[in-house]
């Protein structure tokens, strides 16, 4: 097994998108139509918040077809390097090897307050809820971590309700524009606040065999 290496890299995501790519791979398809949306309006929230030059994109998200083909080295690189991990969590993602192995290529790594106070229990992983799943279906990992929710916006109870009984697809499907924007404005405000009070040490999986199929296992002990 090769060893990871640590890298260090200004030009990185600010944060990786992990999803579990529709069955239905049709051009035009509204699984991928919804995912490109959402990619694009936290994209665009996280950029006004940090103040990112024009063309500078401040996420990543893997848009290629091919599962076998998803290990490239930019995949590989972004993340190991990125600051906040933003896997969408859904039935289809709980199964996939290769959603678990994103999961574990950044949950190896070393996270540090940027400033002296800040909590040692900290994680830069923030689940989202993509489409509805039960809280006893989630492996060990994913329950471990909280996952995200609206706070603080008008009707937050009833936005927050909404997004947790629906996920962001089910938002989008019923055409809840309303509860999906300040979803994704809220997730963007969390992913920045993130990135500006922890620092997540990078280390790039030289190669795929580095990996861990993390729910698997869980499933499996």
């Amino acid at each position: 097994m090769s060893e990871a290496v640590a890298v260090a890299d200004t030009r990185t995501p600010l944060f990786f998108v992990s999803y579990s790519r529709p069955q239905i791979r049709r051009a035009g398809n509204t699984p991928h139509a919804y995912l490109s949306r959402f990619f694009d309006d936290l994209s665009t929230h996280v950029s006004e918040l940090v103040g990112l030059p024009t063309g500078v994109d401040p996420g990543f998200m893997d848009s290629s077809l091919g599962g076998g083909e998803r290990w490239t080295p930019e995949l590989l690189r972004a993340a190991g390097t990125c600051q906040v991990f933003i896997p969408l969590v859904s039935s289809s993602f709980i199964s996939s090897a290769w959603c678990a192995m994103e999961w574990h290529a950044f949950a190896r790594r070393r996270i540090e307050p940027r400033v002296a106070g800040g909590s040692a229990h900290e994680t830069a992983i923030v689940p989202v809820n993509w489409s509805p799943t039960a809280e006893s279906s989630l492996p060990p990992s994913i329950r471990a971590i909280q996952r995200f929710s609206p706070t603080a916006i008008p009707d937050d109870n009833t936005v927050a309700r909404q997004y947790e009984q629906e996920g962001v697809y089910g938002l989008l499907t019923m055409q809840q524009e309303q509860a999906y924007r300040a979803v994704v404005w809220r997730l963007a405000q969390r992913v920045v606040a993130i990135h500006r009070a922890y620092h997540v040490h990078p280390l790039v999986p030289a190669g795929v065999d580095e990996l861990r199929t993390l729910f698997t296992e869980e499933a499996a002990a």
